[in-house]
């Protein structure tokens, strides 16, 4: 007598390689979804972060041109500041500094890039590390959706500090 084989095993053995099989293929394409979301977010970061040290730097030539321009107006500028205030660059050649309050961002009127980044610059004269001179440290602030604090809405930033002197690099003619 011959055996017969067991068609309802067979088939049950089948469905249990397919739900395996489709379980494995969920997890592979979860895994490459996370991965190009990361991807995605890292990439927008890095942009942000590029468009943010652009905007230190101009605002930092912003404040040399004003060194350049004048010392000696610079100088009264930079005196009748108070020393750890935050002031908010603009693009206005005639008045490029606006004093905003310490709790303050710079935003509004004086933000760049679309209101999406904050640009500030804090002056310390005479400074220590300047040899006397003045200290000048440009802080460009901006926000995206990793930013998880509602009391302070720009967690990234950028800062360049540079010192300024009477001494001019120039040389004259």
């Amino acid at each position: 007598m011959k055996k017969q084989k067991n068609i309802r095993t067979d088939a049950g053995q089948t469905l249990l390689e397919i739900l395996f099989a489709f379980g494995i293929s969920i997890m592979v394409l979860s895994a490459i979804i996370f991965g190009i979301t990361t991807s995605l977010s890292n990439a927008q970061y890095t942009k942000d972060q590029s468009l943010a040290t652009f905007y230190a730097t101009e605002g930092m030539s912003i404040i040399r041109q004003m060194r350049d321009n004048s010392w000696s107006g610079y100088s009264q500028k930079i005196t009748d500041l108070t020393n750890g205030d935050k002031y908010c660059i603009t693009s206005d050649s005639a008045l490029p500094l606006q004093q905003i309050s310490s709790a303050d961002n710079c935003v509004g009127n004086y933000s760049v890039g679309n209101g999406f980044f904050s640009r500030e610059v804090v002056f310390e004269l005479p400074s220590s590390s300047c040899n006397g001179g003045s200290k000048a440290t440009v802080k460009v602030s901006w926000t995206d959706n990793k930013c998880t604090s509602t009391s302070t809405p720009f967690c990234h930033h950028v800062e360049l500090v540079s010192c300024f002197s009477e001494v001019d690099p120039k040389s004259t003619p």
